[in-house]
């Protein structure tokens, strides 16, 4: 559990700097812009945005999703979840199918259209190859293990 005072967040393994912590999370929101950016030119051309694209991967790694694991995926509400899938269903892109196995829900599904677009869009892996020269793979993998402690240390 964390404590949150001006200067210092402390908790049971340590007491980290306000300040730096403030740093951090300065450096993430630096980063996820980048890497917005960074997406955004790469699927710019297909007429997607990161959401859509997201939806996509989603789906063509297993068609039929409801729309709740889409948001949670997404890190987004429901409603924009609805607001995205409209916007993809009137391009003829996803269609609308009522659950099956819970009949307060619906899912997602994709269009002949929506599944050949995948052979026209780049993976991520793609589109993040050979964007960070001068890191080392190790160094990655900590940063990895250190976000995702962070992650889970935060109480919101």
């Amino acid at each position: 559990m964390l404590k949150m005072n001006e200067e210092s967040i402390e908790s049971r393994d340590c007491v980290c700097e306000a300040k730096d912590i403030v740093k951090v999370f300065e450096l993430v929101n630096k980063l996820h812009k980048k890497y917005e950016k960074l997406h955004r030119n790469n699927i710019q051309k297909l007429e997607l945005t990161p959401t859509q694209h997201y939806i996509f991967r989603k789906l063509w790694e297993k068609d039929g999703r409801q729309f709740k694991n889409l948001a949670e995926g997404c890190n987004c509400s429901r409603s924009t979840i609805t607001g995205v899938v409209d916007t993809m269903e009137k391009k003829g892109l996803v269609f609308r199918e009522a659950n099956l196995k819970d009949r307060r829900s619906m899912l997602v599904k994709l269009t002949e259209n929506g599944k050949k677009l995948k052979s026209s869009t780049p993976p991520l892996e793609t589109m993040v190859s050979g964007c960070c020269e001068g890191i080392k793979q190790e160094e990655i993998e900590s940063l990895g293990v250190l976000l995702e402690k962070l992650l889970n240390s935060l109480i919101v």
